[in-house]
C-alpha cells in the first residue's frame, strides 16, 4: 500500500512547501499544481491579517506622533513659559541689582563724605578745645584782675546803708581811715545770702573801688590801723536776759559770778 502520497498530496493542499504567495503575484508556473480554494482562502485570510496588521501599526504610529506631537507642544509651551517667567525674574533680579549696586554706591560715597567731615570735624574740635583752654586761662585771669579793687569789710550794722550802699561806704571808709576825700567806688552790697536775725553777725560788704592806689592807700591804713576788723562777741542768756561781751576776760569775771551767787539771782556785768 502507499501510505506516503496522502502527505504530499496534504503537504501540497497546505501550501507548507510552497512561499506565501503575495497579493498581486501569480503563482509560480513551474510548480505545475494549481492551488485549492482552502489555500486561496488561508492566503486571502493572511494578506487581510497583514494589511490589518499594518492598518493597527499605521493607527499606532500616528496616535503616538499626535500624543508625541502634543506632549512636544505642550513641553514646548510650558518651556516658553517657564522660560519667560524667569526672564521675568531675571530681569527685576537685575532691576534690583542695580537699584542696590545704585543705593551702596551711595552709601560709599556719602560714607567717605561722612569720613572726610568727620576728619575736619575732629580737627576742629581739637582746635576749638586749645581755643578753649587759651580762653578759660584768660578769662580767670581777667577774673583776677576785676577782683583786684575788691574789698570785703565786715562788722557794718545790718541796714546802716539804708538805699544808698556806695555813698555810706564812701563816707564810712573816709571818716574811718580818716582820708582826705570819699573814695570813688563802682559798686558796694552785701554778701549774697539770707539776711540775718538781729542776734546774728551783719553780712560782709563786697565793694568794688574805682582806682587801684585808692584801693592800695585803704588796705594800707586799715593794716596801719586794724581797726576794720569784725570783732567776735560773746552773747550769753541767763534767766530771760541776753549778755554780750568782747572782753574774754569780762566774760570769764561773770561766769565766775554766775557760779558763785545762789540760784534765780541774776548777775550783770
Amino acid at each position: 500500500m502507499n501510505k506516503q502520497k496522502p502527505k504530499k498530496r496534504k503537504s501540497t493542499q497546505l501550501g507548507l512547501n510552497q512561499p506565501p504567495t503575495l497579493p498581486g503575484t501569480q503563482p509560480n508556473e513551474s510548480s505545475g499544481d494549481e492551488e485549492d480554494p482552502p489555500n486561496r482562502a488561508l492566503l486571502a485570510a493572511i494578506t487581510a491579517l497583514r494589511g490589518e496588521m499594518t492598518k493597527i501599526k499605521d493607527d499606532i504610529c500616528e496616535n503616538l506622533e499626535r500624543r508625541i506631537e502634543r506632549v512636544y507642544n505642550d513641553l514646548r509651551a510650558e518651556i516658553v513659559t517657564t522660560n519667560n517667567i524667569a526672564q521675568v525674574s531675571i530681569t527685576n533680579l537685575e532691576a534690583k541689582s542695580q537699584t542696590l549696586q545704585a543705593k551702596i554706591t551711595d552709601i560709599e560715597e556719602a560714607a567717605t563724605t561722612h569720613s572726610d567731615s568727620i576728619s575736619q570735624l575732629e580737627q576742629q574740635v581739637a582746635n576749638l578745645s586749645a581755643e578753649v583752654v587759651s580762653l578759660k586761662q584768660k578769662n580767670e585771669d581777667l577774673e583776677g584782675r576785676s577782683r583786684r579793687n575788691n574789698i570785703r569789710i565786715t562788722g557794718v550794722r545790718e541796714g546802716s546803708e539804708a538805699t544808698k550802699p556806695r555813698d555810706f561806704i564812701a563816707n564810712l571808709l573816709k571818716d574811718v581811715l580818716s582820708l582826705d576825700e570819699a573814695p570813688l567806688i563802682d559798686r558796694a552790697h552785701r554778701t549774697l545770702r539770707q539776711r540775718p536775725n538781729p542776734s546774728d553777725p551783719p553780712r560782709p560788704f563786697v565793694i568794688r573801688l574805682h582806682y587801684c592806689h585808692v584801693l592800695e592807700d585803704i588796705l594800707r591804713k586799715a593794716a596801719a590801723m586794724r581797726n576794720l576788723q569784725y570783732q567776735a562777741r560773746f552773747l550769753v542768756t541767763h534767766n530771760g536776759s541776753q549778755l554780750s561781751f568782747t572782753d574774754p576776760q569780762k566774760a570769764e569775771e561773770y561766769a565766775e559770778r554766775l557760779i558763785a551767787i545762789p540760784s534765780g539771782s541774776t548777775g550783770r556785768s
